[in-house]
């Protein structure tokens, strides 16, 4: 799979030669612990993972692991596999005996939906393919007529949701979990290593964790990327036991007059009220669902809904400008 991504983060992955690994809770003191690192895709992002292993083949091995679940996860959310559980959804309006983490992901994103007021919703599809279509052919602008008679097909209401059943109930619905996937895996990913005994790592499956510090008690450092400038840093974050997501409509463009793939559910139009948004959270996958909702969003509906996510911690708005802004939680 070709790498594609919309949010364009900059890990750094330097660690100390004197971090410490602890392996089912018991010190490796016997020896200094080597870093290794494991690079590859996953859910068409380019991912990597960095952690010290005590040998290569336990890296190695840690590493085949995460690989495996990175391809189970792939042929349950990728739009990409015609035999993935969402492939099957979106083909018919409905999968009989889901698998648990499509029950579980999507009963997270309507619960979103509903707190951000759906301007985070999984069943932009359509839209998403009326764009993508229409430009492959035309610079014109799309009808108001074409945008309203898909917009019917938005709203995550419209999913029922149960352990036996999902289906829609509107024919010609579809969802896609490009925004949310990411983040998803990347906890997955995390928790196998934290089950493995590693408290210091980074884990980067197109949206990024850190877990832990450096060895010195630095914290761990992402840079976000100027939308301005893809090839300048706008500014690094420092995380520990933290994620960070970042969304850009310069990711993704379908035409060059300002259509990108950032939609909105409501209107049916590319948002364009920053040219970037990062949110900072406790777990990957709030990140990304809230960098996505928040860069379709005016700031006051963000503060309106704020305390509504106590995994929240801070998010950071780049205007066309290069401008910044940062919202934090109030302590």
């Amino acid at each position: 799979m070709k790498p594609t991504r919309r949010r364009f983060i900059s890990i750094s992955a330097s660690v100390a030669a004197t971090a410490m690994l602890y392996v089912n809770g018991v010190q490796a003191a016997t020896q200094v612990p080597k870093l290794y690192k494991w690079q590859g895709v996953a859910m068409g992002a380019a991912a990597q993972i960095s952690l010290y292993a005590a040998s290569e083949t336990q890296a190695k091995n840690l590493f085949q692991k995460c690989e495996n679940e990175i391809s189970r996860l792939e042929n349950i959310f990728s739009l990409f596999k015609p035999h993935s559980d969402i492939s099957k959804l979106n083909a018919t309006g409905q999968i009989i005996n889901p698998n648990f983490e499509l029950v579980e992901l999507l009963s997270r994103c309507k619960t979103y939906s509903q707190l951000t007021n759906g301007a985070f919703d999984v069943t932009i599809q359509p839209l998403w393919k009326l764009y993508e279509n229409h430009f492959a052919k035309s610079n014109a602008e799309i009808s108001v007529a074409e945008l309203n008679n898909v917009l019917k097909l938005i709203g995550s209401n419209a999913i029922q949701l149960s352990a036996d059943k999902i289906s829609f109930t509107k024919p010609n619905m579809a969802i896609s979990l490009n925004g949310v996937a990411q983040g998803y895996l990347t906890d997955k990913i995390t928790a196998i290593l934290q089950q493995a005994g590693f408290e210091n790592m980074l884990v980067h499956m197109g949206e990024t964790y850190a877990l832990g510090s450096h060895a010195d008690d630095r914290a761990w450092s992402a840079g976000i990327t100027s939308p301005q400038n893809q090839t300048q840093i706008a500014q690094r974050v420092a995380l520990k036991n933290q994620a960070i997501a970042t969304s850009g409509g310069y990711g993704n463009k379908f035409s060059n007059h300002g259509h990108h793939h950032l939609l909105n559910p409501k209107t049916g139009l590319s948002a364009n009220i920053y040219a970037s948004v990062s949110v900072v959270a406790d777990d990957s996958l709030t990140a990304d669902m809230l960098s996505t909702a928040f860069y379709i969003m005016p700031m006051h509906d963000i503060d309106a809904i704020w305390s509504a996510f106590p995994q929240l911690q801070k998010a950071i708005f780049i205007d066309f400008n290069g401008n910044m802004t940062e919202k934090q939680v109030q302590i």
